[in-house]
């Protein structure tokens, strides 16, 4: 039987709202052809304050190096996956190899750091 009792961080919620934000604002604003396309600039722009206001959020909840850390890498991987699978983008091995290893990080952190988030 799963267990619900122990409470999730809400800087976790709010980090993952900041962080599905960002990458989707960067796909739009890669879709937009720099400013080619202004509606779709204009919704990427909305949704970088949106992001950041939830990374400000979630900043009360967490320490700031740990939210850079999963923000970062976890925006990373998911631009370089949305990248590839809807825009065509290709990236190299170098590339792949780079974001394996910040996903890694990003699992040493979780796993076995003292650090609470």
């Amino acid at each position: 039987m799963l267990d619900f009792s122990s409470k999730i961080n809400p800087g976790i919620i709010w980090l993952m709202i900041a962080i599905l934000t960002d990458v989707f604002s960067t796909f739009y604003s890669a879709k937009a052809n720099g400013l080619e396309n202004k509606y779709e600039q204009i919704f990427a722009l909305l949704l970088y304050i949106i992001s950041f206001a939830c990374c400000a959020i979630a900043l009360k909840y967490m320490q700031a190096g740990i939210l850079y850390v999963l923000w970062s890498g976890i925006g990373v991987m998911a631009v370089a996956l949305l990248s590839r699978i809807y825009l065509g983008q290709i990236i190299d091995i170098a590339g792949w190899i780079g974001i394996t290893l910040i996903t890694l990080g990003l699992i040493v952190i979780a796993k076995y750091s003292n650090i609470n988030v």
